[in-house]
């Protein structure tokens, strides 16, 4: 008998321990994101402007952009940031480097790593990144009516939207004139089982089939709906039960849930399309 109502005890317990847990890796996961969030405020009150999301030339991202700026400056001044494609040796080494801001505590293990066989660095994959820039929402304005602003979208990575914070030249905060409370920074790509994960320095790349940006995407899909047709259009989700981490443009971090109302979701990632944004 004792040992059946331990077992009780033990059942009504383990949910509340789950739940504890996931509490904590939340809260990790947005102190990540407010870290990254804060190391762009940093960059860009040195250099007056974000980091570009992506560079042909180096093919290195924003995220090596703000390496000093979230205390990895011993990573940055190994990096080449010379022209160069993204398997030149030193870039493997450095991606085989796991820098815990880069990943969500709740996404599995087997999601911390490249899923590319060729990002390996003495036979170990290398390791990616959980957040990703806003390169600009895809779809219709609701406040106009009128298409948001996007290009190439026939190319078989999705082409590029140009109203995001992240877009592919890159943003002043004078730009965001929607409010830096009510526009999109970072987003959280962690969710289970997405195939197109790829080491960290990995920023841009550009071929005939057109341009892919890896550590930023355009919003065309709902919150965790585990979309990952195209690569510039792969979707926003997590492990979090229910929706995902944003951070904003004044580097707070928000939960936004996977059931916010799409047209919202769509304003929220752009900077300058005057749309008025009435909850979250």
């Amino acid at each position: 008998m004792l040992i059946a109502i331990i077992g009780i005890l033990i059942a009504l317990l383990l949910p509340a321990v789950q739940a504890a847990r996931e509490a904590a890796r939340r809260s990790q996961c947005s102190n990540n994101l407010k870290q990254l969030a804060l190391g762009l405020h940093v960059y860009h009150d040195t250099y007056k402007i974000f980091p570009l999301p992506g560079m042909l030339a180096n093919q290195l991202g924003w995220n090596v952009s703000i390496l000093p700026q979230i205390e990895q400056t011993t990573i940055a001044q190994q990096m080449n940031y010379n022209a160069g494609s993204w398997n030149m040796p030193i870039k493997l080494q450095l991606g085989a480097v796991k820098i815990q801001t880069f990943l969500c505590p709740s996404a599995f293990a087997s999601d911390e790593r490249s899923k590319n066989s060729q990002e390996a660095w003495q036979n170990q994959l290398c390791y990616t990144i959980h957040y990703y820039g806003i390169l600009g929402p895809l779809g219709t304005n609701p406040q106009t009516n009128q298409p948001f602003d996007c290009a190439n979208l026939t190319e078989q990575f999705g082409g590029e939207c140009r109203q995001g914070v992240m877009w592919q030249y890159s943003s002043r905060m004078a730009d965001v004139i929607d409010g830096t409370s009510n526009t999109y920074l970072l987003g959280e790509i962690s969710w289970r089982d997405m195939t197109k994960y790829r080491m960290w320095p990995r920023g841009k790349f550009q071929d005939s089939r057109g341009t892919l940006y890896l550590v930023a995407k355009n919003i065309e899909f709902p919150i965790n709906s585990n979309n990952e047709t195209k690569w510039n259009m792969i979707a926003f989700g997590s492990n979090h039960p229910g929706g995902a981490k944003f951070a904003m443009c004044d580097a707070s971090v928000r939960f936004v849930s996977q059931t916010i109302d799409f047209g919202i979701y769509l304003a929220t990632a752009s900077r300058n399309g005057s749309e008025v944004v009435t909850q979250q």
